[in-house]
């Protein structure tokens, strides 16, 4: 699509929301795990008020399954800590995610990381994008410099173009 190769780090790069130097290019499979985490222990208390006889205690049935698969993948559970928002369940594992990318022995693929994580960095992607006065939505950056972008963003390679 933008003629750039993607290593498997790139990708798990460009898979982080941009806050943590990513492109957003998220997933349903990597939402999942947060969001039913999350939505089962926000609604614990609204089901322990309707159906008091059940005396619902999480971990139960299904959940216990989600929470066997986030502690393989995590050393700390949210709950330990009181979190219940989707997001700040799956903001921990970003955070893991970037950490395994930043602990490289590549000292420039570590600074280009920490320099993608700085706000100002992303303002490229935030801006409101409206080509011309017939409204047609589209992103103003040219081919190349989306091309370049998003391969200084990531450190992925940019290919050459077979004219």
């Amino acid at each position: 699509m933008c003629n750039v190769s993607f290593g498997e780090e790139n990708w798990s790069q460009a898979f982080l929301p941009i806050r943590h130097a990513g492109l957003s290019l998220r997933s349903a499979a990597d939402l999942s795990l947060p969001c039913v985490l999350s939505s089962s222990h926000a609604c614990k208390s609204l089901v322990n008020r309707l159906l008091p006889s059940l005396n619902l205690e999480i971990p139960y049935g299904d959940v216990n399954d989600a929470i066997d698969d986030w502690s393989e993948h995590h050393d700390s559970s949210p709950l330990e800590k009181g979190i219940q928002a989707a997001w700040e369940w799956d903001d921990l594992t970003c955070k893991d995610i970037l950490n395994s990318v930043l602990n490289t022995n590549n000292s420039w693929n570590h600074c280009r990381l920490l320099a993608a994580q700085e706000s100002h960095t992303a303002a490229w992607s935030e801006a409101f994008p409206i080509a011309s006065v017939t409204l047609s939505v589209g992103n103003l950056l040219s081919p190349d410099k989306l091309r370049i972008t998003i391969t200084l963003r990531t450190g992925a390679k940019i290919l050459e173009s077979t004219k």
